[in-house]
């Protein structure tokens, strides 16, 4: 477990005693002093340009708090939890609003508590929401860093290459909202897509937040959850959406006190509805059609209010897949911490950082992350999730009144349901070019009870089972361009996990 999420336990600890709102930071949390001054009233830039503030509420600022602000001439770019917000102006008249503590970021709140004291090299910087990129560009080479162009990075995000020692500079700007490591898939210039961050109504949670809160449990001490499949993409074969998803919310489930079943309506409380969508669908995130954002998701309660509290929302627009460039997996993975109210990781090894990877698990991060929020598992409790409802003849939802199931033998005790590993040998690197209509892979599979088959495919279209199971090779078909390759091992449990790699077929 690395320090970040070590500071983030200590927090939420911290927080159970103490009965006023906070604001939640990776590097410390910011508590009204009983002792301190009044809350300051108004709030002048001493520079005389706008200013970036974080506001400190009694109760949750709702769209009359938001709508009073914008009337003063402030802008309001994110919800911070749990009651404040993230406001830029010149002049910032909080005079009648219920305010506990105003003030801008210090410094060492925008520099990721990985970072400090290791010189890495290579930072993703963070700007606020409503900066100009070719002003900040300037204002990060006048500090002697030099910006490293990739089109692979939202807007507002920089990759930089400097020493550290000119990082403290680097946050002291207005303009900087945090500073991370910039992980290698950044560095190399993959073929990787970002997450803006969870949805709220006052704009996505940005990156120095350190969670956005979890779900309240029942009387029972546990976090019971349903989920709903809206809409689906015609992409995938539809049994093949709702498992790759509902594995998702079963890896979170392994780790943490929660369960999450299935129900057979939408708008439900406490229901993560998922739904495949086009450009506008009714909320403030519009999608923006291939190629573009690939998900949005809502923090749980208060940052959101019921019924869209959770909601997953993806992108139909994009090239869906099971193992491919985009795959429904790996997205929903990251997705669904967001809907249990995690917040982006500045981990690169883990789901929550902020760029989608192929996923095959949670990282030690990722777990902690959870159990901070709900605590591990029940003793003598399986994970909480149960299988989604397949539909026979296609669309999207369970039956209005479906059948009761029948009656079935209980399943032994002793039933397989730990999944193979797999890794991928050779080639040594996850990105590889050739120049060959084909590359031949090898590698190893293992298994508690034995590997059944080793299989593969290929985002092009190809597929095949390799050759043996514990030690496998594969002659693999490529064609021009870009080939996300694959592999997936089998036990006789229909357990499985996988492994892929990116192959470039030069010209």
């Amino acid at each position: 477990m690395n320090c970040l999420r070590v500071s983030g336990i200590l927090l939420l600890s911290a927080l159970a005693a103490w009965p006023q709102p906070v604001i939640r930071l990776k590097t410390r949390t910011i508590m009204l002093d009983p002792s301190a001054q009044p809350a300051p009233s108004r709030l002048q830039s001493p520079s005389g340009a706008t200013q970036h503030y974080l506001v400190l509420f009694g109760s949750y600022p709702g769209a009359d708090v938001i709508a009073e602000l914008q009337a003063r001439h402030a802008r309001v770019l994110s919800y911070v939890p749990e009651n404040a917000l993230l406001v830029s102006a010149y002049k910032l008249n909080l005079r009648g609003l219920d305010v506990l503590w105003a003030g801008p970021l210090d410094p060492t709140d925008k520099i990721s508590p990985i970072v400090s004291g290791q010189p890495l090299g290579e930072y993703l910087v963070m700007f606020q929401p409503d900066t100009d990129s070719a002003a900040d560009a300037v204002l990060v080479q006048n500090l002697g860093f030099s910006v490293i162009p990739n089109g692979r990075l939202l807007p507002g995000q920089m990759l930089v290459s400097g020493a550290y020692s000119g990082l403290a500079a680097l946050a002291a700007l207005d303009a900087v909202a945090y500073i991370l490591p910039a992980s290698a898939e950044l560095q190399n210039g993959d073929a990787i897509v970002g997450c803006s961050g969870a949805a709220t109504p006052a704009g996505p949670s940005p990156q120095y937040v350190a969670a956005g809160g979890g779900w309240k449990p029942d009387s029972s001490g546990r976090v019971s959850l349903a989920y709903f499949f809206e809409s689906l993409t015609p992409a995938v074969p539809e049994s093949e959406v709702r498992s790759e998803i509902a594995r998702a919310f079963a890896v979170w489930a392994q780790y943490a006190n929660i369960t999450i079943s299935p129900v057979s309506q939408s708008g439900q409380p406490r229901t993560i509805d998922v739904l495949f969508a086009r450009y506008a669908h009714g909320d403030a995130y519009p999608f923006n059609g291939p190629g573009g954002i690939i998900a949005h998701t809502f923090y749980p309660p208060p940052s959101n209010p019921e019924p869209l509290a959770g909601d997953m929302h993806l992108n139909a627009d994009e090239s869906w897949s099971v193992g491919g460039k985009v795959d429904i997996f790996s997205v929903a993975l990251h997705e669904v911490g967001h809907a249990l109210g995690l917040g982006h990781s500045d981990d690169p090894t883990a789901v929550m950082y902020p760029y989608y990877r192929l996923q095959s698990g949670l990282s030690a991060d990722d777990i902690a992350g959870i159990q901070a929020l709900y605590g591990p598992p029940a003793a003598g409790v399986s994970p909480g999730v149960s299988a989604p409802p397949i539909i026979a003849g296609g669309g999207s939802s369970a039956p209005a009144n479906p059948a009761p199931p029948a009656a079935t033998a209980p399943a032994a005790p002793s039933a397989d349901t730990v999944p193979p590993s797999v890794t991928i040998l050779t080639p040594g690197a996850s990105m590889v070019s050739s120049s060959s209509p084909a590359i031949a892979i090898a590698g190893k599979a293992g298994d508690n009870v034995g590997v059944a088959s080793v299989q593969w495919s290929t985002s092009t279209g190809s597929s095949g089972t390799a050759a043996g199971t514990d030690s496998w090779t594969a002659t693999v078909p490529l064609l021009v361009g870009s080939n996300t390759v694959t592999v997936r091992a089998y036990d006789a449990a229909g357990n499985s996990s996988w492994r892929a790699i990116t192959v470039v077929r030069n010209q």
